[in-house]
């Protein structure tokens, strides 16, 4: 029988992912969107010896999320300029607004699940992730949705 936990010290998602695949387990991008909010949502297939260790779901902002929070986002032109400038420069990055959601089918994840902590992937993290949350109070409803397809 699986079991949901919470993984809530995740504050760089790239690196999360990268620690998964250097402690041995595959890492499957699933379906991915864009929400209305400018956050994104993902599933990720987590494999074990070819065996299913987990389905994750990561409720995140990235880089683009700076147009939204600098003002950009008054007039079409200024949101697509700013978009474009962020797309060209070097800046890559995906930070969880809230705890990833596992369903977990290999035990053996957890270890990685428990010991996992990180450093948010930019300067001014914190302060991005409380300005979404700010902007968007429902957001912590916004994974259970998925979670419960996966348990469906």
């Amino acid at each position: 029988m699986p079991k949901v936990v919470e993984v809530g010290k995740v504050k760089d998602l790239n690196k999360f992912l990268e620690a998964l695949k250097a402690s041995g387990f595959t890492v499957e991008l699933g379906p991915h969107v864009v929400l209305e909010d400018h956050s994104e949502l993902t599933s990720i297939k987590v494999l074990k010896n070819g065996g299913l260790a987990a389905y994750i779901v990561a409720h995140y902002i990235t880089q683009y999320y700076r147009a939204v929070i600098n003002g950009s986002y008054e007039s079409d032109e200024k949101f697509l300029d700013r978009l474009y400038e962020i797309k060209y420069s070097s800046e890559r990055w995906s930070i969880p607004v809230n705890p990833l959601y596992a369903v977990v089918f290999n035990e053996e994840i957890l270890e990685i699940f428990n010991k996992y902590e990180d450093q948010y992937p930019v300067e001014d993290g914190e302060r991005v992730v409380n300005e979404y949350r700010a902007r968007n109070p429902n957001y912590k409803n916004i994974p259970r949705v998925l979670i419960a397809r996966f348990l469906d």
